[in-house]
């Protein structure tokens, strides 16, 4: 099986090469801005979009007009093309919302270069800026297809998509695990297994509430503006790349444990309509914890099941079915008819267990019933 896997390494550029990234990065997000323009204007006369091969012909007429383009690599410009296509094409099917403007301010630009790249020990050569060290702290894996170069603040990433080949393995099903996820206890499993929230940003909430209070006090434009802007994006940084380690450590150590994963399909974005808990609905990133389970169980040749969001797992009982109303101030679950005391929220994983595991066994025995068909069809050939 091939998959594809991203290798991020910390770049550490000259101050030349600092300026030639910037623009780099301002091209494409110049072009960016353009393609969306002319479509929003487009739309608006003929109620159609101009899709990758409109945008690419426009190129060499705006390399014309603009002449700080000639400064980027062709293909780069045209992967800006190629990516804001993808995006259109994702309004339609409804998987992410209509493209946005990008904002200078930000400090978040990027640019792929798919050809011409040269990956060496010490260093990466980009077209048409040069070698540029980089921290590789880690092996790469598989075949290297194309780089991408993005702003972080003052930082510089190097982003290097890689093709590997995974040796496809049998799933086994005999370590099914059931995961509810919360806002108390981040994770309560199965097997009476407890993670707690670790509450990121609520640990970093005084800092950063201090860092925008001296933000707010500066004069708009100035250099001193600037350096506060920087603190409080770097607060931000190390508050999401906490996060991120945490989840990864989380979801490598399930993976590597158990044969399988059972998880509820919540609408996430539903509840954060909620002002009382979007902040910490936001801190917990479950749709993140969610998406890394799902790939790394792919990877892993691991179960990965997940339960409709309006199955009442919380609401019945584990032992006998029974189902009851079940608060959110309402912590244990204790049942009417078999007198079953149980916290609400292991009650609730062990239903999602069973149900994820009927659902394993159910897609087994129509694999068996299809590959029966299949030998009573040759057979009769």
């Amino acid at each position: 099986m091939l998959v594809q896997k991203g290798f991020r390494y910390r770049l550490k550029p000259t101050n030349e090469q600092k300026c030639m990234l910037l623009q780099h990065g301002g091209n494409s997000r110049f072009l960016w801005n353009y393609f969306l323009k002319q479509n929003i204007d487009y739309y608006k006369e003929t109620g159609k979009f101009k899709f990758y091969h409109e945008l690419a012909i426009l190129l060499p007429k705006l390399k014309k007009e603009y002449s700080f383009l000639s400064e980027s690599f062709s293909q780069s410009l045209q992967m800006v093309a190629r990516q804001f296509d993808k995006a259109l094409k994702e309004v339609f099917k409804k998987e992410k919302g209509f493209p946005s403007f990008k904002k200078k301010h930000l400090l978040n630009d990027s640019f792929t270069c798919p050809q011409k790249w040269r990956l060496g020990r010490e260093f990466v050569f980009i077209p048409k800026i040069g070698e540029v060290k980089w921290i590789k702290h880690r092996p790469l894996q598989g075949e290297p297809k194309s780089i991408t170069i993005s702003q972080d603040g003052d930082k510089w990433y190097c982003s290097v998509l890689c093709k590997c080949k995974i040796e496809k393995q049998e799933k086994k099903k005999d370590n099914i695990i059931g995961i509810d996820v919360g806002l108390e206890k981040f994770a309560v499993l199965s097997d009476g297994t407890v993670i707690n929230n670790p509450k990121h940003l609520k640990k970093n909430e005084k800092k950063l509430a201090k860092e925008q209070r001296k933000l707010s006090k500066k004069q708009k434009g100035s250099k001193n503006r600037f350096k506060q802007r920087m603190k409080v994006r770097k607060l931000h940084t190390k508050i999401k790349n906490v996060r991120q380690d945490f989840l990864h450590k989380t979801t490598s150590h399930m993976i590597v444990k158990y044969d399988g994963v059972v998880l509820e399909d919540l609408n996430v974005s539903g509840m954060m309509k909620n002002h009382y808990l979007a902040k910490s609905i936001a801190d917990v990133s479950w749709s993140e914890f969610k998406r890394q389970l799902e790939y790394k169980s792919k990877w892993n040749f691991k179960h990965f099941i997940l339960i409709d969001r309006f199955t009442p797992t919380s609401k019945t009982c584990s032992n006998c079915g029974c189902i009851q109303d079940m608060p959110l101030n309402k912590r244990q679950f204790d049942c009417p008819d078999c007198g079953v005391s149980l916290d609400r929220d292991f009650n609730a994983s062990i239903n999602i267990c069973r149900l994820g595991r009927s659902r394993i066994n159910a897609c087994g025995v129509e694999e068996v019933s299809s590959t029966m068909k299949q030998e009573k069809e040759c057979s009769v050939n």
